[in-house]
């Protein structure tokens, strides 16, 4: 072989050893995530909220525990529908 035809083998060598090398150093394509100030969440049970409330309210209001239930469940569902105005469906 000449020396011109063994500078090109070299030459062609190195370059088909470069290609490869070039997808191993390619950036990774990983998903993000995005996060905005409205996306879904959990809703808050308005029903819960009301019993949970409701038994508050008689434990708190010994005397007149009708009252204090009645008082204590439109507290605690009124918590709850807070809660649930800006959760998204």
């Amino acid at each position: 072989m000449t020396s011109l035809s063994k500078k090109i083998q070299a030459a062609v060598l190195g370059l088909a050893l470069l290609v490869p090398a070039n997808a191993a150093f390619a950036r990774t394509h990983h998903h993000r995530r995005v996060y905005s100030s409205t996306y879904h969440r959990k809703h808050y049970s308005q029903t819960g909220g009301a019993l949970v409330g409701a038994a508050a309210g008689a434990l708190i209001d010994r005397h007149h525990p009708l009252t204090g239930a009645l008082i204590g469940a439109a507290v605690g569902e009124g918590v709850q529908y807070e809660r649930n105005k800006h959760v998204r469906h």
